[in-house]
């Protein structure tokens, strides 16, 4: 579980410099005026990311995610 964590913590810093890239336009001669609205709009296509994947974890479960992390329902004796 703690190598999936770091591995998805690496995949999302690449995703947002993959993003920021994408948006500011002509990297070696653009100015600092291009350069902010370029992160601006990176940070606003990341914002819409965020909500899409929370879409998707909404549709989880309690018990979902059980088997992976080896947590079983307690059994309370009867009585």
């Amino acid at each position: 579980a703690s190598t999936l964590q770091q591995m998805s913590m690496s995949f999302g810093v690449a995703t947002a410099s993959l993003m920021t890239a994408l948006f500011i336009p002509e990297r070696t001669a653009s100015s600092p005026t291009q350069m902010i609205h370029g992160i601006h709009e990176a940070l606003l296509a990341l914002g819409v990311l965020t909500i899409a994947s929370m879409a998707i974890f909404r549709g989880l479960r309690p018990g979902d995610g059980d088997n992976v992390s080896q947590h079983h329902e307690s059994v309370r004796p009867a009585g």
